[in-house]
């Protein structure tokens, strides 16, 4: 006891000129107008963010129609929505779509990155014609996909040209999910290609030089440092994709707008169709955060697992 007194005596108190010294120092300043800069943007994620998130979960506890105050039902919402047979059907549309085309999308974005890090003629200006699908308006690629989607269209006369019968891509259930597999295809590889070869080209090129003088084959140079050194990236693509694959939402109300018979009535068009044409506000929100708690359990699952095969053994 004595000898904590006897330290907290010993133990010089700030002074107030102290105090002012450390508050004017060049890093203080620094951190300071930091927090300036920054706070007007943590202002408006926390006005256009946290809270509709918050006020979306606050709807769905309700019934609310958009024209009658909300009434407060609990975990109603929730519950109609596990026995609703049309949101099962969306929430298959959605998995189906998702894996339909992440699977894919992580193999084709890596190897257009590996070929545009290669030193090939023109490579920056192919680069670019190949980024073109990402910088177009989501709803002009959705038009263009539905007349080549036509039982007329370019991709019908194509296969016709091969000698091969025609699809009515858009009035099939079987076909119409593969369609727009494809079309989302199109506009994602090139965003993903990008940040793939953003990491390619953080690998210092001494890593290969030294492992090929070891002898080592072009397959071990890929497994043993591209890969390993791509963990990073191949954990941001592998997020990111399934969050942007998960709410795709243009396509499916221009091109089809649900159809064929919901085959491609996924869960945002669900929340949207409910919102705004049903009225069922309530119900909408509760889709909207089972849709987000889906995802950050993914989320959360992806980093655990990332970060355990990080550990040495």
């Amino acid at each position: 006891m004595s000898v904590q007194v006897l330290d907290r005596k010993a133990r010089p108190r700030p002074s107030v000129r102290g105090l002012r010294a450390a508050l004017t120092s060049g890093v203080a300043r620094n951190q300071l107008w930091g927090a300036v800069f920054v706070l007007p943007l943590l202002i408006l994620f926390v006005v256009f963010k946290f809270y509709p998130m918050v006020q979306a979960f606050w709807l769905s506890l309700n019934d609310y129609d958009l024209l009658t105050p909300p009434r407060f039902i609990g975990l109603r919402n929730y519950v109609r929505l596990v026995g609703d047979p049309l949101f099962r059907q969306s929430a298959g549309a959605t998995a189906y779509y998702v894996i339909g085309t992440c699977v894919p999308l992580w193999v084709l974005s890596l190897g257009a990155a590996l070929a545009f890090n290669q030193a090939i003629p023109a490579k920056n200006i192919l680069r670019a014609a190949f980024f073109m699908p990402v910088i177009m308006p989501a709803i002009v690629v959705a038009i263009i996909w539905k007349f080549l989607y036509h039982p007329y269209g370019l991709v019908n006369t194509g296969l016709q040209a091969l000698g091969l019968a025609g699809v009515d891509w858009l009035a099939d259930s079987a076909a119409v999910m593969p369609a727009f597999i494809l079309a989302g295809e199109w506009r994602l590889i090139p965003y993903f290609m990008i940040i793939y070869l953003a990491g390619l080209q953080a690998i210092p090129h001494e890593y290969y030089e030294a492992a090929a003088i070891d002898g080592a084959s072009s397959v071990q140079r890929f497994r043993h440092i591209t890969l390993a050194l791509l963990r990073p990236t191949i954990l941001l693509v592998i997020i990111v994709s399934v969050i942007l694959t998960s709410k795709v939402f243009v396509n499916a109300l221009v091109i089809t707008n649900g159809g064929p018979n919901g085959a491609t009535r996924v869960i945002p068009l669900f929340i949207y169709q409910h919102a705004f044409t049903y009225f069922k506000m309530g119900l909408a929100s509760a889709a909207s955060v089972i849709l987000l708690l889906v995802l950050m359990i993914f989320t959360i699952v992806q980093l655990w697992l990332f970060s355990e095969t990080d550990e040495p053994a």
